[in-house]
């Protein structure tokens, strides 16, 4: 194994790890919250929002985002914020 692939399988640990702890984060919000399920659905529908936006009507823009299981549960998980994190690590070049 190379370097760089030592250096890209670090990264992508971060990356899940960030997200796990990111979910549990968030999952713990929607429970605090008076109407959890509400809090979780809205939260929901706002991050499936964002990322139809995104995968259907970026591109006129330069944005694309592909939908698969992944970018699905990630924006479903952490909402919109998720989305937006997603298409600056897009635009950037990180992911």
């Amino acid at each position: 194994m190379q370097d760089g692939d030592t250096l890209m399988n670090v990264g992508k640990i971060i990356f899940y790890a960030a997200f796990i702890i990111s979910a549990i984060i968030i999952v713990c919000s929607y429970m605090r919250s008076e109407r959890p399920v509400r809090t979780a659905l809205s939260g929901m529908l706002s991050g499936g929002a964002a990322l139809l936006a995104v995968h259907f009507g970026g591109g006129s823009i330069g944005l694309y985002i592909p939908l698969n299981f992944f970018t699905a549960a990630l924006s479903l998980t952490l909402g919109a914020p998720a989305v937006i994190i997603m298409t600056l690590a897009d635009k950037f070049g990180i992911i």
